[in-house]
C-alpha cells in the first residue's frame, strides 16, 4: 500500500500516461527477466527517447489449468514521456522482444488518463501475497523505477506515503471507536479535525491484563 500511495503522490505531480503488462511463457531466470526488460526498454526508447518507467514484478499463482502448477513472472510498468498514441507500436515491440526472450506473445499496452488510475493499477496488480516471487527466486527487487522516474527523491515520497497511510489508519480506528460508542455521524468529522490539529502520537505499548505497563516508543 505504501508503494501504491507513493505512485499516487508522484502521479499528482507528474502523470504517467501509459501502462504496460508484459508476460512470459517459457521458464526464465531472474537474469533472463532482467535481460528481457532491458531489451524491451531499449526498443521503446527508439520510439520515445526520453521514456521513463516504474516496473513491478509479479508472478502468476500457478493455479490455472494449463499452467501445470508453474508460476510465471510478468512485469507491469507505468510510463512517463511515452505518448498514448504509441501504445500499439509499443505492444508490437513487446510481442517481438518477449516472444524471443520467453516465448510470450500476449501483452497489453494502454493509456492511463488520471493519477487515480495509476494508483488503482498498482494497488490491483502489485504486492499480492499470492503473486510474490517463489522461494527459489530468492530476494529480488519487485519495484524497478528507471532513473529520474520519481518526481522527487524516493525516500521523501516514501515518508509522505507512510504518513498518509498512518492518517488513514488512525481515522479508521477513531471512527470505529466512536461509532461503537454511538456517536452520531455528523460529529465524526469534527472529532477528526480536532485530532488532526493536535497531531496525536501513535505508540507501541506493553500490556498485562489489559493494562498498559510500558510505552515502548513511537510507531
Amino acid at each position: 500500500m505504501i508503494t501504491a500511495v507513493m505512485v499516487g503522490l508522484d502521479a499528482e505531480q507528474e502523470q504517467p500516461r501509459v501502462v504496460s503488462t508484459t508476460t512470459t511463457r517459457d521458464p526464465v531466470t531472474p537474469a533472463r527477466l532482467r535481460e528481457g526488460q532491458r531489451q524491451f526498454v531499449r526498443e521503446v526508447r527508439k520510439v520515445a527517447p526520453k521514456a521513463r518507467y516504474c516496473a513491478f514484478v509479479e508472478f502468476t499463482t500457478g493455479r490455472a489449468r494449463r499452467s501445470g502448477g508453474r508460476r510465471r513472472p510478468h512485469l507491469h510498468a507505468l510510463w512517463k514521456d511515452l505518448p498514448a498514441e504509441a501504445c500499439a507500436e509499443v505492444e508490437a515491440i513487446a510481442r517481438r522482444v518477449w516472444k524471443r526472450i520467453a516465448g510470450a506473445y500476449v501483452h497489453q499496452v494502454e493509456e492511463i488518463r488520471t493519477p487515480a488510475g495509476a494508483v488503482m493499477y498498482v494497488a490491483s496488480h502489485h504486492q499480492k501475497e499470492s503473486q510474490a516471487p517463489p522461494k527459489e527466486w530468492g530476494p529480488i527487487r519487485r519495484v524497478r523505477p528507471s532513473r529520474g522516474y520519481w518526481s522527487k527523491r524516493a525516500n521523501e515520497l516514501r515518508q509522505e506515503a507512510t504518513a498518509k497511510l498512518r492518517d488513514a489508519r488512525l481515522r479508521w480506528v477513531l471512527e470505529q471507536t466512536l461509532l461503537d460508542q454511538g456517536v452520531a455521524d455528523d460529529v465524526l468529522e469534527e472529532v477528526w479535525e480536532a485530532a488532526r490539529a493536535q497531531r496525536p502520537v501513535v505508540v507501541k505499548v506493553k500490556e498485562i491484563g489489559g493494562q498498559v505497563i510500558e510505552v515502548v516508543g513511537e510507531v
